[in-house]
């Protein structure tokens, strides 16, 4: 089986700290199967964050799961978050997606785009794939400043994603730019629309799409 990123999405307890979250999924580097394990709250919503875990397949992660070990974590984990997480994974190339390794400064990426573009779950994998390619190369092509020149795209390996109540498939597009600023000044251009527009254009059975920002340590 392919490798795979495992997506985390969560809410913490209002102003609550994180350090005990990240403490706990730290201890996931002994488990078989897990690699890089990285954290971010959301520049956009610091209530909000992610943790990025990097499988040698999705089986490994499901293994854990059937485990008391899995179990143990579950209960010491719950505790810190408000609300059910939403959880999948990506097989997204290039794998390991070094995008994602910020590692507090670190890393070539200060700041990662993470787009999650919401498909119907029989939606056409590779026309969605070629399309977030284009998407990319487009706006390496305009040259916008603030690009890093690292990405990751992929889809999920599950087809029933909840999105606003619909089952759906995700395609995960992960961009690398110097700051927030910079795709702030870059999305302010018409260059940028079309490049934008021509990515919707491409596409068919979108049921939405989720823009964040995260900034990430390793844990």
């Amino acid at each position: 089986m392919a490798p795979v990123t495992e997506f985390v999405n969560a809410t913490r307890m209002p102003g609550a700290d994180l350090t005990p979250v990240y403490n706990i999924f730290s201890s996931m580097s002994s488990v078989k199967g897990s690699h890089a394990i990285r954290a971010s709250q959301l520049v956009e919503d610091a209530e909000k964050f992610t943790l990025f875990v990097d499988w040698d397949a999705v089986d490994d992660h499901l293994a854990f799961q059937t485990t008391d070990a899995y179990k143990a974590f579950m209960g010491k984990v719950m505790p810190h978050s408000n609300g059910r997480a939403t959880v999948f994974h990506a097989e997204v190339t290039p794998f390991p997606p070094t995008v994602l390794d910020n590692a507090e400064g670190r890393g070539k990426t200060p700041v990662a785009e993470v787009v999650y573009t919401y498909f119907e779950p029989e939606a056409d994998a590779a026309k969605g794939t070629a399309a977030g390619q284009a998407l990319v190369a487009g706006l390496s092509a305009a040259g916008f400043g603030g690009l890093t020149g690292e990405s990751s795209i992929g889809w999920t390996v599950e087809k029933d994603v909840d999105f606003k109540g619909e089952k759906t498939r995700v395609l995960v597009i992960i961009i690398g730019w110097e700051s927030v600023e910079a795709h702030s000044k870059a999305r302010s251009t018409d260059a940028y629309n079309k490049v934008i527009a021509d990515f919707q254009s491409a596409t068919e059975g979108v049921k939405g799409v989720q823009i964040s920002h995260v900034s990430t340590k390793t844990l």
